[in-house]
């Protein structure tokens, strides 16, 4: 069941419920309604967890595949990617900063 999913995405991300609510702008009673099967998302809450948390379609849907959807990322990219889930918004404010930096010296070459 998709609620069973959602629990375990939950704790792939280490996220609250509330976390994951805000995170695609949903209210934290109706994705609770949701969590312990007493509602079903509808299709643009499934597509809002996809997008916003790289979800996997298929596994969404039915439970088939990988958790997360990593297509067309380098080995480099998906390292990088999950690194930064561990880092806090401080220093995720570090890198992007730098990531700014390394894009306008590549447009000025």
């Amino acid at each position: 069941m998709i609620n069973e999913r959602l629990k375990l995405l939950l704790k792939e991300l280490g996220m609250s419920q509330r976390q994951f609510a805000m995170k695609i702008n949903l209210d934290a009673g109706y994705f609770s309604k949701i969590i312990q099967g007493k509602a079903n998302p509808p299709e643009r809450i499934l597509l809002l967890i996809e997008k916003v948390f790289h979800v996997n379609k298929h596994w969404l849907e039915d439970g088939t595949g990988e958790i997360f959807s990593v297509q067309g990322f380098s080995p480099a990219k998906k390292q990088v990617l999950e690194a930064i889930e561990s880092l806090s918004d401080e220093q995720v404010h570090a890198v992007s900063c730098f990531i700014k930096y390394l894009t306008e010296d590549d447009a000025r070459q």
